[in-house]
């Protein structure tokens, strides 16, 4: 089997791809940051020993954290999400686990490349909290990349 970056299949859907890619990069971001931020909120509650009700109203507090950060990571997540389906679009993958893997690749570098143009653009300055969310940033674009590539690229 030759590698990815040798194909070049006519019938390869590239503009289902990048607006795949653009419509639900940014969502699952904001999904995977939400379910995160509502995993901590429950825990905290469940570590604090509070009572039931204030568990309940943290696990529906989180419920309602995971859409809501959705949206917001549609709209903050949109350019890299759709710089993510235009590379894997050029070059062509397939959902196998390598192509996946080079998907997950190209979505940390270029969330990373949106970031640190962002923060050229915002004049802060590089400390160590920038190199912190530099790489929680490529972690977020990293999972984004693999699963709407594990979602929305063609099987070969």
């Amino acid at each position: 089997m030759e590698p990815s970056f040798y194909k070049n299949n006519e019938n390869y859907p590239t503009a289902s791809v990048i607006t795949s890619y653009a419509c639900f990069g940014g969502a699952i971001d904001g999904g995977v940051i939400g379910l995160i931020m509502a995993m901590l909120m429950i825990l905290e509650c469940i570590l604090e020993r509070v009572f039931l009700q204030k568990i309940v109203s943290s696990i529906i507090l989180g419920a309602l954290a995971i859409p809501t950060f959705a949206i917001f990571g549609f709209v903050i997540g949109l350019i890299p999400a759709m710089l993510t389906g235009c590379f894997v679009a050029h070059l062509q993958l397939y959902r196998h686990y390598n192509d996946l893997l080079e998907s997950a690749i190209i979505g940390a570098l270029s969330t990373v490349i949106c970031a640190l143009v962002l923060m050229v653009f915002s004049n802060s300055a590089f400390s160590f909290n920038v190199v912190i969310f530099m790489i929680f940033a490529a972690f977020i674009g990293s999972v984004s990349g693999y699963l709407t590539g594990s979602s929305v690229l063609p099987n070969e």
